[in-house]
């Protein structure tokens, strides 16, 4: 991943140094397996526990051998002394590849979920600050009804609950350790070398392999982080639209010497929600990629190896910096309730036009004829600039309905209070 989406944490996580150390960190479990077992001495482990290795060396030997990980096992063998006959003993390349890469997940995941904690933070007070802050709801783009802008805060605090329980699924699917050997049938090691070395390493088994990790748990883990890099891209878009010059409803925060165009300096462009826009198409092209990862040639083929070298860095880092990014946006946030009353008054009461419509079916009034009254006169309110009410009053078909009573007991913010009990208690 490129520096500007890298925080220094990711770009040591997912480096090639720090990729040899936990390798090196699954061979020593291993090894220290075959010392539970008895197959090696105390001293030897001891001896073998010291294993280390030069980066340097694995890049040199790799170009000789084509093969990163015996690169790395020779690399490692030249730091040992007649005890490294045991070292990789009874391991094929991906016992050690798709374990590593389980541990790099389960140090990824505890980063996202952290990430994912602040963000239903911030949502969750936002809700709270902006409870009763009217709104006009838009469905279709167009005015609707009068509602909570604090809403919105509450779905996606709700959203996030319902994405971070998939993630963690996800993640979990994920974190398992793989010694099955090199077609899955435990040829060298059995399984309960496998169950200690999960235990070593804080890792799940599963109950089957082929010579890899089955794909299908990846593919889901990275649609996780796809899906849940689409809801992000759910909330920047709300928050674009609201910020256009003709709605001017939010406002992202905007610094002293920021400047939003190179060529017209009143621009104010939302471009941290349209950065998050399209950060969000490339995870889904993420994927796309793992998803073409799950059919390999019977026990395995290495076609998958290259997407993932890129995908599982990429994903896992994007992913950190879009929930980090969207958090950053919320928090800074200008919110206008002025203009979002403008709004309200603008619809000149046509927001009503539900409620009377089944305040006169309750009176007894056919519904598609007062349906027909009502939007005529909804248009002739929109068009003249003058309240539904007013209208309403003078039609004669309206003579059974008491208006003045029925405008008093509209109130869009009662159904808040139930959604807001439902989502927060």
């Amino acid at each position: 991943m490129i520096d500007r989406y890298t925080s220094p944490f990711w770009k040591n996580l997912w480096s090639d140094s720090s990729k040899f150390e936990v390798y090196l960190r699954v061979e020593k479990a291993s090894l220290e397996a075959l010392y539970q077992r008895g197959i090696i001495d105390a001293k030897t482990n001891e001896q073998l526990q010291k294993a280390a290795f030069n980066v340097a060396d694995i890049d040199r030997l790799e170009r000789i051998l084509k093969h990163d990980v015996l690169a790395f096992v020779d690399a490692c063998r030249l730091s040992l002394g007649e005890e490294k006959r045991w070292f990789h003993f009874g391991l094929t390349s991906s016992d050690v590849i798709d374990t590593a890469h389980s541990l790099l997940f389960k140090e990824a995941n505890r980063q996202i979920h952290q990430a994912i904690h602040q963000l239903k933070t911030t949502l969750h007070q936002l809700a709270l600050t902006h409870q009763h802050t009217p709104i006009m709801a838009r469905t279709h783009g167009m005015f609707a009804e009068k509602t909570s802008f604090g809403l919105r805060f509450a779905l996606w605090f709700d959203d996030l609950l319902r994405l971070e329980k998939s993630f963690h699924t996800a993640s979990l699917g994920v974190e398992i350790c793989k010694f099955s050997g090199s077609i899955g049938t435990y040829p060298i090691l059995p399984p309960d070398h496998e169950s200690r070395v999960a235990q070593t390493l804080g890792l799940s088994s599963a109950a089957i392999h082929t010579q890899v990790i089955q794909r299908d748990r990846h593919s889901t883990y990275i649609n996780a982080l796809a899906v849940l890099a689409s809801w992000i891209e759910k909330v920047v878009l709300d928050i674009r639209l609201l910020s256009r010059s003709d709605v001017a409803e939010v406002a992202e925060g905007f610094s002293k010497d920021q400047k939003g165009s190179s060529a017209m300096p009143h621009k104010r462009n939302p471009i941290k929600s349209e950065n998050l826009t399209g950060l969000a198409r490339l995870m889904r092209a993420y994927a796309q990629a793992v998803m073409e990862n799950q059919a390999l040639w019977h026990e395995r083929d290495i076609s998958h190896s290259s997407v993932e070298r890129v995908v599982f860095m990429d994903a896992t880092t994007l992913m950190d910096y879009m929930l980090i990014g969207l958090d950053s946006i919320l928090l800074n946030l200008e919110v206008f309730p002025e203009r979002m009353q403008q709004h309200i008054e603008e619809s000149y009461d046509v927001w009503m036009s539900q409620y009377i419509l089944h305040a006169c079916i309750l009176k007894g009034l056919d519904r598609e004829e007062t349906y027909r009254h009502l939007q005529a006169l909804s248009f002739d309110a929109m068009n003249e600039k003058k309240s539904l009410w007013d209208f309403v009053k003078a039609h004669p078909f309206f003579e059974p309905l008491d208006w003045h009573a029925l405008k008093k007991e509209i109130d869009p913010f009662k159904g808040v209070e139930i959604l807001y009990q439902r989502v927060f208690e």
